[in-house]
This record gives C-alpha cells, structure tokens and sequence, in this order.
C-alpha cells in the first residue's frame, strides 16, 4: 500500500528547505497573474466587446504564466539542478505540456456535448440557452433528469481521471513525452488513485475554506476600511491581493506534490514496499 502520508510529508519538507527559492515563483507566477487577472476583469465588465476581447487575451497569457510557475515548481521539487535550472527546463517543456494540457481540455469539453443534444432532442432552444436567455425557460423534470444524471457521471469520471491523470504534467516535464505522457501517467498511478483521490480532496477542502476564510475576513475588514463599492476598488483590490497569496500557497504544495509524487512512483525507496 503506498503511504501518501510520506510523500506529503517529503513535499511539505521539499517547501520548507527550498523556500528562498519558491517564493519568487510563487510571486511572479501565481500571486501577480491572479491579482492581474481579477482586476482586468472587474476593470472590462462594462467595456467594450474589443476591450473585453483584449481581456480574454491577457486571461490566456496569465494563465500561461501560471502554468510555467507549476512546471518550474515540479522540476525543482524532481531534482532540477536550482531555480534557474526549474525555469529553463519547465520553459522548454511549456509548449509540449500545453499541448497536451490543450488535448486533455478538448476531450474533457466533447464529455459534456450530450448535454446539448438532451436538450436539442427534448425540443429546447440551445442556442438561446447559451447566449443566456434561458433564464425564464422552464425545463420540464424528466430532461432535467437526464442532464443531471449525466452531469453526475462527469463528475465522478472527473475525479476518478484526476487522480489517474495528475501526473501528465510531469512526466511531459521529465521524459520529453507528448500524449504518450497519459498513458505513462495512468500506468503510474495504477493501484494509487483512491489513496492519491483521498489525500486531494483533504488538499483541496483545506485550501478552499482557507480561500473562503481569507476572502471573507480580509474582504469584510477592508470593505469597512476603504468602502465596499462595485468595480475596481482599494478593497477589491487588497482582498485580491490576500486571496490570490492563499491561492499561491495552495497551487504551490500541489505542484510540489505532483513532483514528490513522481519521484516516489519512479524510485525504488521506503515509501513504497516491495
């Protein structure tokens, strides 16, 4: 049985001696995309279609920052000779691992097509429902059955793949592989995903009710301080700042655990039996 309980503890080790060098990327690459990625959009919401357009760009391009921010953590945390070694490394793999990122994304999107064709087939107007004039429509209980049953079995599919998958970016990132990275990923995790689904979801619930707490809190006191208006504010903006740095953390130990995780699936060492 694999002790995740290990390679948590080998990740939160990994942060705490390489923390010098994770914080600028956790800065450059997490914190200031975020922040610049909410007020942007705060800032277009009553703008232009070409303004809101350019914002839809700069969105991808952050994002695209955050992702190289991810992969450089990886390649630190599977052995990357230092910081600069991280970046040049996770710099060159960023167009493979995009790709295959991209590809994932694509077949992930063609899952919920049924959704669709339920409703095209029950009769409802899709097109009208898309461009968010489906708000008054009622959709009769038997295909709100059918969609839910099948948003249901996405979901559960998402969780069950997410765990099998988790290591795409990896491997992509460590052994020059393109979509042979999925396979390679699902054979490493093999006989892993409940454990490495068990620990996630406890990951993931922490970091969200710390999201949540720090949005809550920090958004509550700096609304009374600066004024809780709409738009792009000194409050929105400081609250942002206090949640985008939680977020950091959170993408951070993820990142590192993806790293931690391949290393130990890949050596042979205490962590896993013989």
């Amino acid at each position: 049985m694999a002790k995740m309980g290990i390679v948590w503890e080998r990740t939160t080790a990994f942060v705490g001696e390489h923390l010098g060098a994770l914080v600028p990327v956790a800065l450059l690459a997490f914190v200031v995309p975020s922040v610049l990625n909410s007020c942007v959009s705060a800032a277009a919401v009553t703008a232009s279609p070409g303004v809101r357009l350019a914002v839809g760009v700069v969105v991808v391009l952050l994002s695209i920052v955050s992702f190289w921010g991810s992969l450089s953590v990886i390649a630190l945390a599977t052995g990357a000779s230092g910081l600069a070694g991280a970046g040049q490394l996770a710099a060159r793999r960023l167009p493979a691992a995009l790709l295959v990122a991209i590809g994932i994304g694509v077949a992930a999107a063609l899952a919920m097509l049924p959704v669709p064709l339920i409703l095209a087939t029950r009769g409802y107007d899709v097109l009208a429902i898309a461009a968010g004039q489906g708000a008054t429509m009622t959709i009769d209980p038997q295909t709100s059955s059918m969609v839910a049953l099948w948003v249901l079995v996405l979901i559960l599919a998402f969780f069950f793949l997410f765990t099998r998958l988790l290591l795409v970016s990896t491997v992509v990132l460590r052994e020059g592989l393109l979509f042979g990275a999925i396979r390679r990923s699902w054979a490493l995790t093999r006989g892993h995903g409940w454990r490495i689904l068990g620990l996630l979801l406890l990951f993931t619930l922490i970091g969200g009710v710390a999201q949540l707490a720090a949005k809550l809190v920090f958004g509550s006191v700096f609304a009374l301080l600066f004024g809780n208006a709409p738009g792009l504010t000194t409050a929105m903006l400081l609250t942002t700042i206090v949640t985008a740095s939680v977020q950091a953390v959170v993408m951070l130990l993820l990142a590192a655990f993806q790293g931690k995780l391949y290393v130990a699936l890949t050596a042979t060492d205490s962590v896993w039996p013989a």
